[in-house]
């Protein structure tokens, strides 16, 4: 994919995430007041949060001060910076699920008692506190990576990181929320229709088609593991 369409697709991919969060996001309580009372598997979330944030900000500062050398690149490190690619797209993809799973199967009703209760549902507050750094971790790595390790791969590939990236913040639990004018019927299904493009974006546009080059580049090393690359 060129990208001579990435200012585009940017702004149409914030687009389209705005309007799955504005719903979450202005009818949202006090998240990390909440959070600072709210264990997920045993550890405060705040703290989750803040530490995911501290391994994030030092993985991208590592990986960002690369300097790319003059040695040769044979094709068995060719294959393994390739399968390193590739770690970090199924990290995203398992958040990805993760996510999806709680959204899925979230008790809609003691949320939404929650909601009333709290302002911020518990599945809001996970996937806002722990799923939204993990995916700017495993997505944003996984560019910072390309970017300095293999800058031939990235090419005409912004597109595909960018989705892979961003488009997973999609999956949120649909809260009910006054709309102001809009019809309620006629929002519900603006919602839906953003809801699944963006999720067939990221599966198809970001991790099926990065996955797929990168595999094609792997089996390029397998099958040449001492010649240059």
């Amino acid at each position: 994919m060129s990208n001579k369409m990435f200012p585009v697709s940017l702004v149409l991919l914030f687009v389209m995430l705005g309007f799955i969060l504005w719903p979450n996001v202005t009818n949202l309580g006090d998240l990390f007041s909440f959070a600072k009372n709210f264990d997920y598997k045993g550890i405060p979330l705040s703290q989750l949060f803040f530490s995911e944030l501290v391994i994030l900000l030092t993985v991208w500062l590592v990986l960002s001060t690369y300097k790319k050398g003059k040695s040769i690149v044979y094709g068995d490190e060719y294959m393994i910076r390739h399968c390193i690619l590739l770690l970090f797209v199924t990290g995203q993809v398992f958040m990805g699920f993760f996510a999806g799973g709680i959204v899925s199967y979230q008790d809609v009703t003691s949320s939404q008692t929650a909601h009333e209760v709290s302002n911020v549902m518990e599945s809001q507050a996970v996937i806002f506190m722990v799923c939204y750094p993990l995916y700017l971790f495993f997505g944003g790595t996984a560019f910072i990576y390309a970017r300095t390790r293999l800058p031939e791969f990235l090419s005409n590939k912004r597109v595909p990181f960018m989705m892979l990236t961003f488009a997973p913040m999609a999956f949120l639990p649909y809260y009910d929320a006054s709309i102001g004018d809009f019809n309620k019927s006629v929002f519900e299904w603006l919602y839906r229709i953003d809801y699944w493009l963006l999720s067939i974006a990221w599966v198809v546009i970001g991790v099926f088609h990065i996955a797929v080059s990168a595999s094609k580049e792997i089996y390029k090393g397998l099958s040449n593991p001492y010649e240059e690359m």
